[in-house]
């Protein structure tokens, strides 16, 4: 198969083998998170029926992913990401298998509970820059944007759109216990499709201490203003307009809009179908030109759609804008994730990845807790439609930035070398077109 017909079609990348198993025990691990959360909630409610034993839970699993991300990006960048991967689909596995026997023998305490998730959330911190750094191992440049898409669509239909809606029928029918299991075995699959994948890039060594490989990872990113820009941008508007979101939407469809549970489903369901299309869409379609450009206008616009949630008149239009918001940042994210793997030496990528995720979403908690201030103080429509405009106001400061544009003035020069050197134009594609 030649390169131009392997960069044909939509789901191009999954004829690479190693990424169609990556691929694969991803979107059944996925599944079986979506499930889990559905699960984690209501055996949480029944252990301990205060509202403090759900907040704790769910705390003790999102605190040690933020605490130990860039620890698990100063490990990625020195263990192989495969076997990384390996490491925490198998912890995780454990314990929500473990839990699922407690709960089957009636021996689950909120403590456990507690303990599971802190360690469920330290195994998290170790898979997400592993990750990211082993889809440019098994992915050549130009199929980095169509995987990423691909990875991108098969979360939101298992966590966003089915895997929640399934949960909700596993538990009723089955019960908590069997519930945790099926995620425990999930996890399990993941594992089994990495161990059988082929891919065995591995990291440089490292004689520096875990201190000196984190600050080598800050250094990186301080002297890439496009990165520091950026990273700065996504916490601001992180802050201002997507956490608040979890907060804001709910409370504009039930009281607001006076409509049902059913309906505020239904219009998290609406978001995750259009992810679902966005993901597609931007598969079929690569990178564009103006790749900065357009994935902070794409933000830019997601911020203007949460505004436009303070006008909608009804459930419908809501689901509609919901759709819209979440369609142009996902598209927004897919462009990025590729970038990062392209832009970023490998060996550096687990560290600089962890930062990103550790500073844009740092501020999250906090700006959930801004979302209740301000729709107390200035009503929920007012509060949304700040919210919105202050956020899509930070995404085109950012790209108004010229150092944020920086990768795509260094694409034009390298572009115009190539038009320049005619017999020389074909040899970068025939040099990567095989993964």
């Amino acid at each position: 198969m030649s390169s131009n017909e392997k960069a044909k079609g939509t789901f191009r990348a999954l004829r690479v083998r190693d990424f169609a198993l990556l691929w694969t025990g991803q979107a059944v691990s996925s599944l079986g998170d979506g499930i889990f959360t559905i699960a984690l909630a209501i055996v949480t409610l029944e252990v301990d029926h205060h509202p403090s034993g759900i907040a704790l839970v769910f705390a003790a699993r999102a605190i040690p992913s933020v605490l130990l991300a860039l620890v698990g990006g100063v490990v990625v960048d020195r263990v192989p990401s495969r076997f990384v991967m390996l490491s925490s689909d198998g912890v995780r596995g454990v314990a929500v298998g473990v839990t699922a026997l407690l709960i089957a023998k009636g021996e689950l305490h909120l403590v456990e509970l507690i303990v599971m998730a802190a360690v469920f959330g330290a195994a998290d911190s170790f898979f997400g820059p592993a990750s990211m750094t082993i889809v440019p191992e098994i992915l050549s440049p130009e199929l980095l944007v169509p995987g990423n898409a691909l990875s991108q669509m098969s979360s939101q239909l298992t966590q966003g759109l089915i895997g929640p809606a399934i949960g909700g029928l596993v538990v009723a029918a089955i019960g908590t216990a069997w519930s945790f299991g099926v995620d425990a075995v999930s996890f399990f699959v993941s594992a089994l499709c990495l161990t059988i994948m082929r891919s065995s890039t591995r990291p440089r060594g490292s004689n520096n201490s875990v201190f000196e490989d984190a600050h080598e990872g800050l250094r990186y990113v301080w002297r890439r203003h496009w990165l520091g820009f950026s990273i700065v941008g996504a916490a601001l508007a992180n802050f201002f307009g997507i956490a608040p979101l979890t907060v804001l939407l709910p409370l504009l469809v039930r009281e607001t809009l006076h409509a049902s549970a059913l309906d505020l489903g239904l219009v998290f369901a609406a978001g995750g179908a259009a992810g679902i299309v966005a993901s597609l869409i931007v598969a079929r379609l690569g990178s564009p030109r103006r790749r900065v450009t357009v994935l902070w206008s794409a933000y830019g616009v997601g911020g203007g759609a949460i505004a436009a949630l303070a006008f909608a008149p009804n459930v419908l239009v809501a689901g509609a804008i919901v759709a819209l918001e979440v369609g142009f940042i996902l598209y927004g994210d897919v462009l990025w994730f590729a970038m990062m793997q392209e832009l970023v030496p490998r060996e550096v990528l687990g560290r600089v990845s962890s930062l990103v995720y550790l500073f844009a979403f740092s501020l999250g908690p906090l700006g959930i807790l801004f979302a209740g201030v301000a729709a107390s103080a200035l009503g929920i429509r007012h509060a949304v439609l700040a919210c919105g405009l202050i956020s899509g106001i930070i995404c085109f400061a950012v790209v108004a930035v010229p150092a944020v544009r920086d990768p795509e003035r260094v694409e034009d020069f390298n572009s115009g070398l190539v038009l320049e050197g005619n017999d020389a134009a074909t040899e970068p594609d025939e040099r990567e077109s095989t993964p």
